[in-house]
């Protein structure tokens, strides 16, 4: 099987604790050797939940594997990717 890197994929993540989730996040990415290039937390409207954005290259078929890794992660209420931007078909133009 032929692993194709996608670039750069984006996960969000819905966490209630982060004192110990980055390392943990972090560690998912590294067990597999990808690479992490971003990872910022945001606060949301709810004061015991954070958003986590992470940034990372990995092979597009790994995505499912990796989003159920992190959600197995006790602190995590939710984890999504982001679609690719260059895979979304433009609406913007008529023609």
């Amino acid at each position: 099987m032929e692993n194709q890197f996608a670039g750069s994929s984006r996960i969000s993540i819905y966490v209630t604790d982060t004192n110990n989730m980055l390392s943990r996040l972090l560690q998912v990415f590294g067990k597999s050797r990808f690479e992490v290039s971003y990872m910022q937390v945001f606060k949301t409207e709810d004061e015991h939940l954070k958003l986590i954005v992470v940034e990372a290259t990995f092979p597009k078929e790994m995505m499912t594997l990796i989003l159920e890794r992190i959600e197995k992660i006790i602190e995590v209420h939710r984890a999504f990717s982001h679609p690719d931007e260059a895979e979304i078909p433009s609406t913007g133009r008529n023609g």
